[in-house]
């Protein structure tokens, strides 16, 4: 059974039930992409590691926009 947040067993403030299902089925298709790169035919493990670069710095300009935008919106509007 997985931990409600609202429950007193709860103690991680970040991991809950959504958490589990985006990194553990939404992103699954990512992961297999991923080995596919350096588990299958041909290998090339230069450009397997230059689409984990891409994908690593896709994420971060995502997440780090998304940070940007919601201290901007805090600003402005609270």
């Amino acid at each position: 059974m997985i931990p409600l947040a609202a429950s007193p067993s709860y103690t991680l403030p970040f991991v809950g039930p959504g958490t589990y299902l985006i990194f553990g089925i939404v992103l699954l298709p990512i992961y297999l992409m991923i080995a596919a790169w350096f588990l299958g035919e041909p290998r090339d493990y230069k450009k397997g590691l230059l689409g984990v670069v891409y994908l690593a710095g896709l994420t971060t300009v995502l997440w780090g926009g998304l940070y940007v935008a919601t201290v901007v919106i805090e600003l402005v509007y609270f």
